[in-house]
Order: C-alpha cells, then sequence, then structure tokens
C-alpha cells in the first residue's frame, strides 16, 4: 500500500477518505519542517487519566526529527478562524523521535494552561496545528469514534491515518482487520438530486473496488469497478422487497405499480493481500424521487443485506422456517399474531446489522452502521412492521449525536434538548396501522406536560434496501439510556420492569415490584407505605390519561414501571420511587369501533373484570378504596381532561396531523393494502373519529370516574379569571400561566388549590369569590384551598384593578352592577356609581346606554358558559370546558353611531 507523505497530503485526500463509515477523515497540511504533527486524536477516553485523575479528550504529538523540538508559542484549534485558540505555554518541547500527550477539557483548561480549553467533537471535527510564525504546520480532520478508539498515524509519523486502538505515550499499533484497507471514497454523499449523474469511486493504490446496487453486502465475488456507476432514478425498476407476500400469514397485497425507489451503492476496497475493508453504502434520490414531499421531511434510508430480512432460516423480516415448524396443530382459529415466525423471533441472536441513513428537510444528517430488531407484538404480523434501531461500538459508534425530535425531548432537570441516543424506534402506528396510523403520537403530544415519562415522536417515510416502505413514527426507545438522559439517572442504577418481567435492573427490583403490587392488591401494604415507594401523583397522571384514552391494550399489557436504585438528594428522580412509562396508546379513541374504545366506554369496569394479567389494574381498583387516594385522583383526572384533553386543543393537533400527513398516510395505505385501501376517504373518516371520540368522551369519562371514585358531588363549573397582564395563575397540578380566563368542572368533594405569582410590576390583593368557600388560607393569601358548592367564579384582584362591569366595586361583575347602572342612567339621585371606569365597556369616556346594553350582553354570555358547564346525573351533555389566553372583547350593541364624549361620565 502507497504511503502518504504528510507534505503531500492533499494529493491523496481521495485515497485517505471515509476510514469509517460515517464522516470523512482527511489529514492535510503545509510544509512542516519542524517535524511536529498530531499522531493520535482520541476524543472519548474513558482509561488514560490525566495528572489530576480525569479523564479528558486527548492528542498525541510527534516529533520525526533527531532532535528535540520547541513548540512554545504555537497555535492548537478547532476553529479555523482562529488558529491561536490554545497556545502552548513556553518551555514546551516535544522530544527527538518522542511524544506529547495534550488534554483537551473546556472546563480544566479554565485553570490549567496546560491542557486545551475545549474539547473534541465525538461527531469529529477539523483541527489545525499552527507554528510560532503564523504558518499551517498541519490540518486534520477526523470523524466519529468509539470510546478509546484514536484517528492516527500509522507508522508514527508517516502521514498515513487509520482508525486504532488508542495507545497514548505509545507507539501506535498497527490497525487491524477492515481498518488495515480504506475505504473507499464516492465522488458524491448521499443525498437528493435533480437529475441522474457519474459516481466516481477511488481506492489506495493496489486496492480493488466491489460494489452492489441491491443491497447485499459487496464481496469479491461482486460487480468489480472499472468505470464511473450511472447514478440514475430507479422508480420505473421492477420492485424487489416489495412484491414478495412471504412477511405475513395471510392478507399481503403486493402494490398495483412500482414504488419509489432510491439508487443504493455498496462498496469495498479489497487489498494485494485480499483484505477487505468495510463497506460504504449511499444513497441516492433522483429526479421524480426528488420532485415531492421527500425532500421536505424527515426520510429514513434503512439499507441491508436482503438475506438480513427475507433468508429462510435466518431473515428476520419474514414468516421463514419457524413459521413452517413451530405452527402444527395450532389450527384455523388461532389468531395471526398468535402465530410463531421468523419475525416474531427475539433477543439479540436476531439483531441484524445495517446502515442508518437520516435525511432531514433534504439534508443529510445521519449517516452511520446500526443493528436492526422486528418490534411489536399484534404488529409483528403486519406487512409494514416495525423496527428497534441499535447503536452500538461494534457496529463503529456507539450512539447517535442528533436530535431527531427537533427540541421535544428534554431532560427534565433543566430542559435542554436531548441530541444523544444510543437506538430509536421505527414504529408502524402499531393497532393503527391501516387507519389512521397516528393515535400514539397524537395521544403523547397532548400529555407533555404530565408527571411522567413519554415518547417523544416525530415522524419519517422510511426506504428499506432502497424501496419504499410508507410512513413510520420515529421514535424515543425506552430503555436505561432513556431514564439516564432525562432524568440524570446512571444506568448501572436504573430499574425498570415492564408487563411484570424484569426489564432492566436486578431480581430484587422485580421482586421489589411485585411485592408492592401484590401488598395493595391483599391489604398488607398500607397506602401510606405505598406512596413512600411509589411517586404517586406521576402515577395518577398516567392512570387518568390511559382511563380517558380508553386504551384497551392496556394494563393486560404495555405498562413499565421505572426506579433508581441508588438514592441522590440532590436529583429528585433518583429517590428510590417508582414511576410510570407512557408507550403504545393507541388502542383506543374510537379505534374499530368497538365498546371498550369508544367515548362512552366504563374503563373503571373494565379494569374491575380484567382477570388475566390483570394484577395492575387490580391494585388500582383496591387504590381506589383508600379516601386520600380517590379524591386526589379525581381532581387530577379533572385536571388532565379540564387541561390536555378540550375539544379544540384535541381537534387541532389531530387535523394537522391529517393536513400534513395525509398524502404520506394513503400513499402507506396504497404500498400495503393496494386493493382494500379507501384512500382519502377511509383515512378521513379515521380522523373524524378521532375528534368525534375527544369531542364527546369528557361527559362520559366525568360520569364514570365520579361513580367510580364514589364522589357525592356533581360536577360545578368553575371559572378563575385573572389579568394576564399582572400576574400568572396555578390551579391544582396545572401551571396555568398569564391566562385571562380558563374554565373547567371540579366535584365539591375535594378541595382545589390555587395560587398566584403577580408580576414584577404589579402586587396581588385578593381573591373575589363566589360558589366555594376558602378552607384554607384567606382572601388575601396569595396561595389557597377552596371547595366548591355550586358553580364557581374566582377572580385574582391586583392593586389597582379596574373589574369590567363592577360599577359596585365589590370584586365581582354580576347582575347588582346591572341594575345599579340602570338606577343611575335612569336619573336616581340615590344610586352613585363607585367605579365609573368599570362601566365604560365602550372604552369612550363616556356611560350611557350604549355601555349598559354592552354589559347585559356580556353578563348573559357570562351566565351562557356557566349553564353550558352544567353536570348532570344523565350523560347526556357534551359540553366541555373550553379555557382561553385571551380576555374576551366586550360585545358591542348593535346600535347607530353614537356621539364622542369627554372625559368624565354622564347620564
Amino acid at each position: 500500500m502507497k504511503k502518504i507523505s504528510m507534505g503531500k497530503a492533499a494529493a491523496g485526500i481521495l485515497c485517505l477518505g471515509l476510514v469509517m463509515q460515517s464522516a470523512a477523515y482527511l489529514p492535510a497540511n503545509a510544509e512542516n519542517t519542524s517535524k511536529v504533527t498530531v499522531n493520535e486524536v482520541c476524543s472519548k477516553n474513558s482509561t488514560y487519566k490525566a495528572a489530576d485523575g480525569n479523564l479528558y479528550d486527548w492528542i498525541e504529538l510527534y516529533n520525526s526529527d533527531s532532535q528535540e523540538a520547541d513548540i512554545s508559542g504555537w497555535g492548537f484549534s478547532d476553529k479555523e478562524a482562529e488558529p491561536y485558540r490554545y497556545t502552548f505555554p513556553d518551555g514546551t518541547k516535544v522530544p527527538a523521535k518522542g511524544r506529547l500527550i495534550v488534554f483537551c477539557d473546556s472546563n480544566a483548561g479554565a485553570n490549567d494552561t496546560k491542557i486545551v480549553p475545549f474539547g473534541l467533537s465525538s461527531t469529529g471535527e477539523t483541527l489545525t496545528l499552527t507554528d510560532k510564525q503564523g504558518n499551517t504546520a498541519q490540518t486534520l480532520t477526523f470523524g466519529a469514534l468509539a470510546a478509546d478508539t484514536s484517528y492516527g498515524q500509522y507508522p508514527d509519523g508517516s502521514g498515513e491515518f487509520y482508525e486504532l486502538s488508542s495507545t497514548p505515550e505509545k507507539e501506535n499499533a498497527a490497525p487491524e482487520g477492515s481498518a488495515a484497507v480504506h475505504q473507499p471514497a464516492f465522488s458524491k454523499d448521499s443525498g437528493f438530486y435533480d437529475s441522474s449523474f457519474a459516481l466516481t469511486l477511488t481506492a489506495d493504490e493496489g486496492c480493488t473496488i466491489y460494489y452492489t446496487m441491491d443491497g447485499s453486502d459487496p464481496t469479491t465475488e461482486s460487480e468489480k469497478y472499472e468505470a464511473p456507476i450511472t447514478v440514475k432514478d430507479m422508480s420505473d425498476t421492477a420492485n424487489r422487497l416489495s412484491a414478495r407476500t412471504d412477511i405475513a400469514p395471510n392478507g399481503v397485497e403486493k402494490p398495483r405499480e412500482n414504488v419509489d425507489k432510491a439508487a443504493v451503492i455498496r462498496a469495498v476496497s479489497v487489498d494485494s493481500e485480499g483484505r477487505i475493508s468495510e463497506p460504504v453504502t449511499k444513497t441516492y434520490f433522483i429526479g421524480t424521487t426528488n420532485s415531492g414531499y421527500y425532500p421536505k421531511m424527515k426520510v429514513v434510508s434503512l439499507v441491508t443485506d436482503p438475506d438480513n430480512l427475507f433468508d429462510y432460516e435466518t431473515g428476520i423480516y419474514c414468516l421463514g422456517k419457524a413459521y413452517e415448524t413451530e405452527n402444527t396443530g395450532a389450527g384455523r382459529n388461532v389468531q395471526p399474531w398468535n402465530l410463531i415466525a421468523n419475525y416474531s423471533m427475539r433477543g439479540r441472536e436476531w439483531e441484524r446489522p445495517a446502515s442508518f441513513t437520516l435525511f432531514d428537510n433534504g439534508e443529510k444528517v445521519v449517516e452511520q452502521e446500526v443493528g436492526i430488531r422486528i418490534k411489536g407484538n399484534y404488529s409483528r404480523s403486519l406487512a409494514q412492521k416495525s423496527f428497534n434501531i441499535y447503536t452500538r461500538k461494534d457496529y463503529g459508534m456507539p450512539e447517535f449525536e442528533y436530535d431527531f425530535f427537533d427540541g421535544k425531548a428534554t431532560k427534565a432537570k433543566n430542559g435542554k434538548s436531548i441530541k444523544k441516543y444510543e437506538g430509536v424506534v421505527l414504529r408502524n402506528g402499531g393497532n393503527d396501522n391501516g387507519t389512521a396510523f397516528f393515535r400514539d403520537s397524537i395521544n403523547q403530544s397532548l400529555i407533555t406536560d404530565r408527571n411522567f415519562a413519554y415518547q417523544a415522536t416525530t415522524e419519517c417515510v422510511v426506504f428499506l434496501d432502497g424501496e419504499y416502505w410508507g410512513i413510520y413514527q420515529l421514535m424515543e426507545k425506552i430503555d436505561k439510556r432513556y431514564i439516564n438522559e432525562h432524568y440524570g439517572i446512571k444506568k448501572s442504577d436504573v430499574a425498570i420492569v415492564k408487563n411484570g418481567e424484569l426489564d432492566e435492573g436486578t431480581e430484587q427490583d422485580l421482586q421489589d415490584w411485585l411485592q408492592l403490587q401484590n401488598g395493595i392488591i391483599n391489604g398488607t401494604v398500607s397506602y401510606e407505605q405505598f406512596c413512600q415507594k411509589v411517586d404517586i401523583q406521576s402515577y395518577m397522571d398516567y392512570m387518568a390519561a390511559q382511563i380517558y384514552w380508553c386504551n384497551a391494550d392496556w394494563p393486560q399489557r404495555n405498562i413499565s414501571m421505572w426506579r433508581s436504585d441508588a438514592i441522590d438528594e440532590e436529583n429528585p428522580y433518583a429517590d428510590g420511587k417508582w414511576r410510570p412509562i407512557l408507550y403504545d396508546t393507541e388502542s383506543g379513541q374510537g379505534l374499530y369501533g368497538s365498546y371498550d374504545k369508544s367515548a362512552n366506554a366504563d374503563c373503571y369496569r373494565r379494569l374491575k373484570e380484567l382477570r388475566e394479567d390483570g394484577e395492575f389494574a387490580q391494585m388500582f381498583i383496591k387504590l381506589l378504596e383508600n379516601d386520600n387516594f380517590r379524591l386526589q385522583y379525581s381532581r387530577t383526572f379533572m385536571d388532565i381532561a379540564n387541561n390536555n384533553f378540550t375539544t379544540d386543543k384535541t381537534k387541532s393537533v389531530a387535523e394537522s396531523y391529517l393536513n400534513n400527513y395525509k398524502q404520506q398516510i394513503t400513499d402507506s395505505f396504497a404500498r400495503f393494502n393496494s386493493r382494500s385501501s379507501g384512500g382519502e376517504r377511509q383515512l378521513e373518516s379515521a380522523y373524524q373519529t378521532i375528534i368525534n371520540f375527544y369531542a364527546q368522551r369528557f361527559q362520559y369519562a366525568e360520569s364514570t370516574t365520579r361513580q367510580a371514585a364514589k364522589l357525592s358531588s356533581n360536577a360545578y363549573s368553575l371559572t378563575v379569571n385573572n389579568n394576564a397582564s399582572k400576574g400568572s395563575i396555578r390551579l391544582n397540578t396545572l401551571d396555568l400561566g398569564a391566562v385571562s380566563k380558563w374554565s373547567g368542572k371540579y366535584h365539591g368533594d375535594y378541595t382545589i388549590d390555587l395560587s398566584v405569582s403577580p408580576s414584577e410590576e404589579a402586587q396581588f390583593s385578593r381573591w373575589s369569590i363566589s360558589g366555594a368557600k376558602i378552607v384554607e388560607g384567606s382572601e388575601t393569601s396569595s396561595s389557597i384551598k377552596i371547595q366548591l358548592q355550586s358553580n364557581a367564579v374566582v377572580r385574582a384582584v391586583y392593586e389597582n384593578d379596574v373589574i369590567i362591569g363592577d360599577v359596585n366595586a365589590d370584586g365581582d361583575f354580576n347582575v347588582a352592577d346591572i341594575v345599579m347602572l340602570q338606577k343611575w342612567l335612569s336619573a336616581d339621585r340615590n344610586t352613585e356609581l363607585v367605579n365609573w371606569k368599570a362601566g365604560d365597556l365602550c372604552e369612550d369616556g363616556v356611560i350611557d346606554v350604549f355601555d349598559l346594553v354592552a354589559m347585559r350582553r356580556e353578563l348573559l354570555l357570562s351566565m351562557r358558559d356557566t349553564d353550558t358547564q352544567q353536570t348532570t346525573e344523565q350523560p347526556q351533555n357534551n359540553d366541555q370546558p373550553q379555557n382561553q389566553d385571551q380576555p374576551k372583547e366586550p360585545n358591542q350593541p348593535q346600535q347607530p353611531e353614537r356621539p364622542q364624549g369627554g372625559e368624565r361620565p354622564r347620564r
């Protein structure tokens, strides 16, 4: 293999191209007379400690000269425009034929001049070494590296770079296996292109390139590269993978037409000794596939050898040998999802290597090797299957470094976006596949403010070995890494119990949970003990949401509880308490038209009657017998019902999914249900079912909750008024913020917490309350507890507040104010307006009949709102409280234009 000198590195860039499949590694520099170069770079160091005992990123400098080199005043930087971002201090020398380790860390470097004050990017970056005179001594670009792996020269100082096992302060070890041969370089990167082009592949001198275009692993038996490859739109070529029918027990429908296709090129380099490089995989969308919606959303190209998917014995996507041998005697009445097949197999032995490329709005943002498994329960038996995607050091990179969810996945401690993942999920919509597809995404987007773990989700289109595979949910994967990133718990301390079985942690964790659950059921564990071991508010939030959704595939399945086994007083989530994890919520909201998923379903009765795998349900039903639990749970349920699931909010979210992804979903229907799909009409009907469910659900959810919790009171309306410019309101578990008006329904059995936080410029005065009594605090307390006695109105009053319509200045706007204004306008000498500004609804400085008409209409509207919020014993009222973030403008009377007045009121 030809060696490339440092002084002529630019001429060899193509040969030194992609050492790893995820990024380019390009060494280049001007003539370096000092013979000092960066010999090794380690951006993920977990073994080599600095003098202070800490682990930092590091670089190794090597002096190939026979004399000692003084590099005092030299610069080192990761920014081209700042070559001296770090300056080596006086007296910095590199021994003859020797090495110097330089640690890199932004925090440590702020206090130690011998440490570079910035870290090295784990995804790769360009580094520059500059001599004292300002000449560029070396420019080195490296890509993503696994832990304790370096990008270094072999032999030392040779100018030829490889991925190596890190050897700080020692001679660099020879590259091993496929790392000993550089991957071929592609003249064009993965992406979207308007027209076909000629693709050039290059390799080191003496190497031969072999390539494939069908997704298969390239070998020496593959096509030999001898001339540029024409890359073009492949959509007119015959369907291969999408034409298969051995992927589900029955009902697989081939596409009627050729599906959209990308061009997939995979290539390897083979040296004269027969050593083969790691493969390079590139995906190209050309021409017609570039003209649709693909470049405007997330697109995933998943490429793996077709045998990994469809081999009779080892393929993970097909019926395969398992189906032929494991279902004897099953009978005709066995449901498809209960049949055994290759795709139903689980575990690491059924994980297959693949190349994962993500495009976001037409730009390639992720490209790396991964492992894939089939995911799900029932949905495994569908033609369109879900995938678990795994990153591992074995595949090159131990994690993804990208914000897949556009800031929606955040850390509980500080709200910062999570940008590192050890895997993701490509989900086929689960039970909602073939109907609305995004029920689960809609549900999870509605509860992001609640106190339990949920999955951030986004939408993507998947291409499998270059063939269109439909729309998918791209979701967070629930595992110990999820808990680590979201809640700051060490992965080694995470315990997860899933469906009554240990998923993460120790056997003791499982036994602790089962004993707690069974103890509530049989009465050996008290409610107080339960609250010591479970985050009770988190548990209530979770139960309320699932019951509101009528999720019929729960809780006999799809239940997960997690905790931290280590206690950390500085982390509120490291308290040893169990907390729920939400996932797979779509088996409700009117799905299939069945009663147990309908708006009028009594989910509490279903939980009571659940027998098989019903311990989680039995625990909840038993907890409802405790007064403290049933009252707090009922209040929590109404918080969520009133705030998270309002008709306007749910309709808006559902319609946004329909409007944004109508074409993508119907295209998926056509791909997997070419003969049975009802197209847009079917899809619109499915979304109308969701909208109708939420519009109708409130009355039944309230009445069944009232009965299950044995509440004695009907639900009263509660209206909270506030001057949004002067303060924020919190009600129970709801942070209403700077809201002007909010309304909901609650029962008189429990107390309601109210608090106000005035802005810096305002001062809270008192609460104005009608229809409720204060049971804790006083009307001047910023935080109070109230109990409803009838339909209630509460107002936060601030100093110098003017309450519209409150002319008698009693802190409320009601009929008494109308009577006072009417008497005053009738020239009743015994009547004087206490607060005339409150009566000037037309805001013109004059109070007259026009203001009286406006006040009457405003009061009538307010009374109508209250009337429509009445709850009766019979669940026949569809009205649900709707909330306003802005104050309602006074309704102007339909009268002729009025004369303009002065600055004081007149009759």
